[in-house]
């Protein structure tokens, strides 16, 4: 069927737009935000996650210093754009004014105003085609300011409990006696957390929502891709990872994070140094396919078989 927009609402995040080709559905909040606050097949499940009560929020007098009294940053769950290098708390931009949309030949815009203490004005596209399982998601990062910006610009999902998380090794071989792939903990990672597997094709992280220990890493991941595996619906995420660029964080493309209630997809643009009035993208893939089963994960074969089948 054709590509259906409309206004709606969705549980309690107010006004969203619903995008839907009869086969996927995408729900992105105008309210507040812009999040994609869902992703999914038609009447199935949501690969995302929901903070319905709002418990992840930042505040405090840090927050009222940089952008007024009583300001809170919140989460809200789902899909979101931030910039890289992380700070605290001007990463963390509490993004709850009304965002403007803009209806595209394949999508819709999404552009929320400007941020305050930066001068950054973030969105993204959400474009997607007749016939297909996926969608395409255009980030951008417009320099408002009248100084050069060095900025990464930093996709991030909130995704649904209980799922597993797949994510291909480096196998390049062209690199000779140089060292081919770098991995990225957080101080507080534990390398040898129980959720992880290492193995000589895939790194495999299991969410736990018994475990209460966040654990965060990144990757240069030169393969572009990362998927997410859920009851019956894995989301497969490709992206580009430019081997002559500088990316953020020890030189992550990808990162990924994970505590008691969610777990977190990050992708990373590299490092750009924005002119004023310049913008810069970022763009991504989200592919959606129906699965009977959840892959071992600590069985490389039958995670190479699962990932194949999914291409």
């Amino acid at each position: 069927m054709a590509i259906q927009i409309k206004e709606t609402s969705y549980k309690n995040y107010g006004r969203c737009v619903q995008i839907t080709n009869g086969i996927i559905e995408v729900m992105v909040t105008i309210d507040v935000g812009p999040r994609i606050i869902f992703f999914g097949f038609v009447n199935g499940e949501n690969v995302f996650y929901n903070d319905l009560d709002r418990n992840v929020s930042f505040s405090g007098e840090e927050f009222d210093e940089l952008y007024g009294k009583g300001q809170k940053a919140l989460m809200y769950g789902g899909h979101r754009l931030w910039l890289s290098p992380e700070s605290y708390p001007g990463t963390y931009y509490p993004d709850n004014e009304p965002v403007v949309y803009g209806i595209l030949p394949d999508g819709v815009s999404f552009t929320p105003p400007k941020q305050k203490h930066n001068s950054m004005q973030l969105g993204f596209e959400v474009m997607m085609n007749e016939n297909a399982s996926d969608i395409m998601v255009v980030h951008s990062a417009k320099n408002c300011a009248k100084e050069t910006q060095t900025l990464a610009l930093w996709a991030v999902s909130m995704m649904a409990p209980n799922g597993l998380e797949i994510i291909p090794q480096t196998k390049e071989k062209g690199s000779g006696l140089l060292p081919n792939r770098s991995l990225i903990f957080w101080p507080y990672s534990r390398i040898g957390d129980p959720r992880v597997f290492f193995g000589e094709k895939f790194i495999t992280i299991r969410h736990d929502p018994a475990c209460e220990e966040p654990y965060k890493f990144g990757l240069n991941n030169l393969s572009g891709w990362a998927a997410y595996v859920r009851q019956n619906t894995a989301l497969v995420r490709h992206f580009v990872h430019n081997v002559h660029a500088a990316y953020p964080d020890m030189g992550a493309s990808y990162e990924t994070y994970f505590c008691k209630d969610y777990a977190e997809m990050e992708t990373l643009s590299p490092l750009y140094h924005i002119e004023p009035g310049e913008s810069v993208r970022h763009v991504e893939n989200l592919t959606l396919f129906r699965i009977d089963n959840i892959p071992d994960a600590r069985n490389e074969q039958k995670l190479e078989e699962f990932i194949g089948n999914l291409q």
